[in-house]
């Protein structure tokens, strides 16, 4: 979505969620929302840790909260920046 300053985009989806807990730790590096999860298992936390320092360096923010499909939304706001000249 595009408003006047800003591009927002959503991204979410169903079941399985997270908790409360871990949606304060989703941009953590290396954090893992299942502990039986290892590098052989696939993932190594580093995602969402990524992506909030693309994020970050582009001026922008990144959130995370439970989503209304049962799963997790993430929303991303960038600063959209006109052009002088």
């Amino acid at each position: 979505m595009i408003q006047e300053e800003t591009l927002t985009l959503h991204w979410q989806d169903s079941k399985p969620g997270v908790s409360d807990e871990q949606l304060e730790r989703l941009f953590e590096r290396f954090y893992r929302t299942e502990s039986s999860r290892n590098r052989a298992s696939g993932g190594s936390g580093l995602g969402l840790a990524i992506c909030h320092n693309i994020v970050d360096a582009h001026s922008g923010k990144i959130s995370a909260k439970h989503s209304p499909l049962g799963g997790l939304r993430i929303t991303v706001v960038f600063p959209l920046f006109h052009s002088i000249g």
